[in-house]
């Protein structure tokens, strides 16, 4: 072991606690086994030397028994020179033991290197043998997936196709239903018109003998009247009667309203003449101005605009109507707007309603109106499950010079409307009007059909229907709040029209609808004849309403 080396700079903790580091222990331990080794070789060189030397003494001795008369020089010599011989030898039998352990080490450290590259090969032999079971592992799993997923959807399929089938019968279970009840209605009405023909002809004699005895007694009150009557001067020049005059439009709104404006004019004159306006007289007027039908919003504004300017004050009945006029026609106001066309062709008018409320006699009267102005119009009969439906809509195709669309009693009416609008385009019309089956608003099934007719005219016009006109009957009162409701969510209302107001004293149910849902109010009915159908006017309608209009047409 030599000490020229340099030695290995110790670390802080090996300096500070006397700890060696691994370099230093590992350093040490070679010294060590180079160390122990030098002194087995030494041991070794010196018993070779030690057993050579035995044998040449042996030798000699054996040697000096033949040669007795050598010299003590002689043999002193020649033990030297055998010692030099034993060492020389033992060095090179140290030599050559040296030289066999480290041909030993050497096959020993390839034989360890062989069967470490063989324990290697046998374990990446190992890991490709896992590595090919884990992938037919996952191989078995995925296919396992597959088979799953696979069965899973012929499950589900098997499932769809049972729903499919089991809906198609209960549609045609359905159908078969409505036919049936469809086929019993026209049986019952058949039966009804027939005995209504037999009850007539039973009574036609009866009738003819009233109507003769009514004659002969018109004629004889004619004849006492003529014999009775002065006859004038020859002078006197005959008096011609004057022309009957057509009444004004305010005169003809009044006239509708007559039912709804006494109801509500009436009952403010009998608690109102002349009395003190007081807090307790504000409430009576809110609680009847709602019981009228006109809603509370638009009934506390009435009272909050009396209470500005006349309350503890001497009010009379004619004040009260005319806060309530303008209350009227500032919330109608804003929404007073006739249907107007664009230069779309066809515009697509969509009618739609509560069964009664008048869709089809209103859809008639516009027709005949468009038509008188030179405009080209299509009616389309949508109301497939009444055939009443479908001959009144062609009695107004008729009376408007109109052609109407039409199919088979309880066909598809969304396909119908679909055809309907090929037509229209193909034939250049102006207008396409849709009538639609009445429905109640709670239906749910009812409704759901009258979306998929709204969704058949968007495939064809992203833009229509254009028109889409809520059809109300005045005579349901509070209850078209929640047709407009339904209808508006279902078919996108865009604005709307109130029929029968001349046959109902709930009229103000108009202004309760204007202040809820702010939709365009295009015009009013007010009786059965064609030319009924009047253009809404906001202060027209709130003069006839609050009675007001009453006093102007006396002093006209």
């Amino acid at each position: 072991m030599t000490t020229d080396e340099p030695k290995k700079k110790k670390g802080f903790f090996a300096r500070a606690f006397g700890r060696k580091s691994k370099d230093e222990k590992i350093a040490e331990e070679a010294a060590l086994k180079a160390e122990k080794q030098e002194g087995i070789d030494r041991r070794m060189a010196e018993r070779m030397a030690a057993i050579n030397a035995a044998a040449l003494k042996s030798a000699r001795e054996m040697d000096e028994t033949v040669e007795p008369n050598q010299t003590p020089e002689e043999l002193a010599k020649i033990e030297a020179d055998e010692r030099q011989r034993a060492e020389e030898q033992a060095a090179h039998d140290v030599e050559t033991a040296k030289r066999l352990v480290a041909e030993k080490k050497q096959n020993d450290a390839g034989a360890l290197k062989k069967h470490e590259d063989e324990k290697v090969a046998q374990a990446r032999e190992e890991e490709k043998r896992q590595e090919k079971e884990r992938a037919q592992h996952e191989q078995a799993e995925t296919d396992r997936l597959a088979k799953e997923a696979l069965a899973l959807q012929k499950q589900e399929d098997e499932i769809a196709k049972t729903k499919a089938q089991k809906l198609a019968l209960q549609k045609d279970k359905d159908l078969a239903h409505k036919q049936e009840k469809l086929a019993e209605e026209i049986t019952r009405k058949k039966d009804a018109a027939k005995r209504e023909a037999e009850k007539l002809e039973k009574e036609q004699p009866e009738r003819e003998a009233l109507q003769e005895k009514q004659r002969l007694e018109d004629e004889a009150k004619k004849a006492l009247v003529k014999t009775q009557a002065p006859t004038p001067p020859k002078d006197t020049p005959e008096t011609k009667p004057e022309p009957t005059k057509k009444p004004g439009f305010l005169q003809r709104i009044s006239a509708g309203l007559r039912k709804s404006t006494s109801r509500m004019s009436d009952n403010v004159s009998a608690v109102f003449n002349k009395r003190k306006l007081d807090a307790e007289a504000l409430e009576e007027l809110e609680d009847l101005l709602i019981a009228s039908d006109l809603g509370v919003g638009p009934a506390m504004r009435v009272t909050q605009l009396l209470a500005k300017d006349k309350f503890d004050k001497q009010i009379t009945d004619m004040e009260i109507k005319i806060a309530l006029a303008d209350v009227i026609a500032a919330t109608l106001a804003p929404l007073e707007k006739p249907i107007i066309l664009t230069d779309t062709k066809p515009q697509i008018m969509l009618f739609v309603g509560v069964n009664g409320s008048g869709k089809t006699t209103t859809l008639g009267k516009l027709a005949s109106k468009y038509t008188q102005q030179g405009k080209k119009v299509l009616l389309c009969a949508g109301d497939t499950f009444r055939a009443a439906a479908v001959e009144q809509l062609k009695i107004w195709g008729e009376r408007a010079n109109a052609p109407v669309v039409s199919a088979p009693l309880g066909a598809d009416a969304a396909g119908l409307v679909y055809d309907a609008i090929a037509e229209a385009k193909e034939g250049g019309y102006d207008i396409l009007m849709i009538d639609t089956a009445g429905r109640l608003q709670n239906r749910t099934e009812l409704m759901d059909e009258l979306s998929k007719i709204v969704r058949v005219i968007k495939k064809q016009d992203e833009t229509a229907p254009h028109h889409c006109l809520l059809v109300l009957d005045a005579t349901v009162g509070q209850n078209a709040i929640l047709q407009t409701d339904a209808f508006e969510k279902t078919a996108g209302v865009t604005g709307l029209i109130m029929t029968k107001l001349d046959g109902t004293a709930k009229g103000g149910v108009l202004v309760a609808l204007a202040d809820k849902f702010k939709l365009p109010i295009h015009a009013i009915g007010i009786g059965e004849g064609i030319d009924d159908l009047e253009t809404f006017s906001a202060p027209v309608f709130a003069a006839a309403l609050s009675g007001i209009a009453d006093a102007v047409i006396e002093e006209n």
